[in-house]
């Protein structure tokens, strides 16, 4: 009894508490079974406001969602999709985006590349790998975690400062 004693004094308590006390009141007015009513408005759909939008859901997520953002936001450069960590020298898993200032002729010659990065998966051989290629190779290297909240503004901005 005295866990539930703790949790009637909580928030969540209080509100479970109120309702009790609704339901056994109105119980007792209409002569209905307390247990039933109970029963019934647990099985009513809940008027909670829906839990908000993951962080993802409500910036960039994608891949398709980056290229958009790049043709939109940057039109003065060249994108590459996709560039072969090899045309920098090294190993790992290819860089999703390459940014170049002009013509997309020569991987070393690139302005920035990007990577996008699922959660937890900026710890393994391959993203460390493409890390240390385009730093090698003295390219400027950027990642975004695809479960954060990427939203247009901040990408823009990173970019813009990747590429100083």
């Amino acid at each position: 009894m005295g866990l539930f004693n703790k949790l009637l004094k909580s928030t969540v308590g209080e509100a479970i508490e109120h309702a009790v006390k609704e339901v056994a009141h109105a119980a007792g007015k209409d002569g209905q079974d307390t247990a039933a009513t109970v029963q019934s408005q647990a099985q009513t759909p809940s008027t909670q406001p829906a839990p908000a939008a993951t962080p993802a859901a409500t910036g960039l997520s994608s891949q398709a969602a980056f290229r958009s953002l790049l043709a939109s936001a940057f039109p003065e450069l060249t994108v590459r999709e996709n560039l072969p960590v090899a045309e920098l020298g090294g190993a790992g898993k290819p860089y999703d985006f390459a940014l170049f200032r002009g013509a997309a002729d020569a991987a070393p010659a690139a302005a920035g590349v990007i990577m996008l990065t699922p959660h937890n998966r900026d710890n393994n051989r391959a993203f460390k790998g493409a890390k240390a290629a385009a730093e090698a190779a003295g390219v400027p290297f950027i990642n975004f975690y695809l479960h954060m909240p990427n939203e247009p503004g901040y990408v823009t901005d990173r970019i813009r400062s990747l590429l100083r």
